[in-house]
């Protein structure tokens, strides 16, 4: 398992995500946090599993249930670095100056 961080904007988006689906109902901000986690999980166990999306920056969709949302991450120096949880179909690639930050 890959050791990671998160960057600070990318953990203030994680929880305003899970805020705004705290709204709708407890059980749904524990379901985006666990498909979170899951996924996170599997990022570090295997980071080359999912495609390279823009230049060095990897995406995997939280499918199926939040499907609109993707983790952004990269690999930085054998780390795995979260850049963004990012929604699909607002504001694409706002996050790329996240990368110059984090290596």
């Amino acid at each position: 398992m890959k050791p990671w961080r998160i960057h600070p904007a990318a953990q203030t988006e994680l929880e305003e995500t899970a805020g705004q689906y705290l709204m709708i109902g407890q059980a749904l901000a524990e379901s985006f946090n666990h498909h979170y986690l899951s996924y996170r999980q599997q990022i570090c166990e295997n980071p080359r599993l999912f495609n390279i999306r823009a230049g060095i920056v990897r995406r995997v969709n939280l499918t199926p249930r939040f499907g609109e949302y993707y983790i952004a991450y990269m690999l930085w120096h054998d780390k795995v670095v979260i850049l963004a949880i990012a929604h699909a179909k607002r504001r694409p690639y706002y996050w790329r100056h996240r990368i110059s930050e984090s290596k």
